[in-house]
């Protein structure tokens, strides 16, 4: 009983609590070793018990009248896509976050030659748009979508302006790079072009800010090409036409290495080793038709439950900075802050297909209850 009562006492209780009908195991499993009889069977009772719960239950329903077999057919049907449905989720959450970033451009008047002016129109203006380096673009980002969009008011300007019916207007986004001539001029890239003749334009300047990006350059140019004069500020510092008259959206997402992929397709790693003492995973298999619960659970018929156990030495799989700290006072304070405990970090969706106390044939998802990994939190 005086470890039970330090278990309630310590702030990781709270966070164990949160995987389902674990209280038991941590109690019973904390030594690895072959289970005994008798232990299995306390832990199966925590199992049944915590299921029961979860479904609102306080004893297995009485099942009088099962379902005909195109009944049952239909419901597995249903089972199999509420389970890839949890399954797709999952996978969402363990890529990487996407990050929409908007940068606005500090315009400057064109640069360029006469003689390349004209090549773009008579009736063209050609802008500089520098875009700055932010201190959330980094190397390490993966652009996914980088669309330069020009405001509703820049376009139905640019509609009226144009006042030639044998062509068509075009907006032209150019890449301005450095020029290996000796002159000295630059040279401009073309990276999309776009005709105005609807309500909302957008030009895909990905690979210029792909390349961007994963270098050390500060700035971004592009030369932007329209048939209309933009009024702007003298010193060049804003755009016109409000703030967002030309807005650069980035969408962006951490690059996966190899390494994460790895660990996140081998979750069979956090297995506990028979000598392994420190904060890992430990299985359980669970049988419905062992347990006497196949009359009223038709799937899935067994799964392997994992819980996580062992000790959480100083930095050994911290789950964050506070975990850090937090085994730092604990060995400065000589014990008087709790250690990090071993819980889980991330679990596998499962799905009872089961009888419910009208008889009637239902689905329960449970998303908090098969672990795949461990950490100390």
């Amino acid at each position: 009983m005086r470890f039970y009562k330090h278990i309630m006492q310590s702030s990781c209780w709270g966070v164990r609590c949160a995987a389902l009908c674990l209280s038991f195991l941590f109690i019973t499993g904390v030594q690895l070793r072959p289970l005994g009889e008798q232990e299995k069977r306390m832990q199966l009772e925590a199992v049944k018990r915590g299921i029961l719960d979860r479904l609102g239950l306080h004893r297995p329903p009485v099942i009088r009248e099962k379902l005909n077999q195109d009944e049952v057919r239909n419901m597995y049907l249903l089972y199999q896509e509420k389970l890839t449905e949890l399954r797709g989720n999952m996978s969402k959450e363990e890529s990487p976050q996407r990050i929409v970033h908007l940068l606005t451009p500090k315009l400057e008047r064109n640069t360029m030659s006469k003689r390349k002016c004209e090549k773009q129109g008579n009736n063209n203006h050609i802008y500089h748009l520098v875009f700055s380096r932010t201190h959330t673009f980094h190397q390490e980002l993966s652009v996914m979508r980088a669309e330069l969009k020009l405001c509703k008011d820049i376009l139905a300007a640019l509609r009226s302006s144009w006042t030639d019916s044998t062509a068509q207007a075009m907006v032209n986004i150019y890449k301005v790079v450095k020029s290996s001539e000796t002159n000295g001029e630059e040279e401009h890239k073309l990276l999309d072009s776009k005709p105005i003749d609807k309500e909302t334009l957008t030009l895909n300047v990905e690979s210029a800010v792909q390349q961007w990006v994963s270098s050390s350059e500060k700035c971004l140019r592009l030369a932007l090409v329209i048939p209309l004069d933009i009024p702007f500020a003298s010193d060049g510092s804003k755009q016109t036409e409000g703030d967002d008259a030309l807005i650069l959206e980035v969408e962006t997402q951490e690059k996966v290495h190899s390494s994460s992929r790895k660990a996140r397709a081998l979750p069979a790693d956090e297995e506990c080793k028979k000598s392994e003492k420190k904060c890992c995973r430990k299985s359980l298999s669970v049988s419905f038709k062992e347990i006497g619960w196949s009359d009223w659970i038709i799937a899935p018929e067994s799964y392997t439950m994992h819980f996580c156990v062992g000790s959480c030495p100083h930095n050994y799989k911290a789950a964050s900075m506070h975990t850090q700290i937090k085994s730092r006072m604990h060995h400065i304070s000589n014990g008087a802050t709790p250690a990090p405990c071993c819980v889980p970090a991330s679990y596998e969706p499962m799905v009872l297909m089961h009888y419910n106390t009208e008889g009637k044939l239902t689905l329960s998802p449970f998303e908090d209850l098969i672990v795949r990994k461990c950490h100390c939190a």
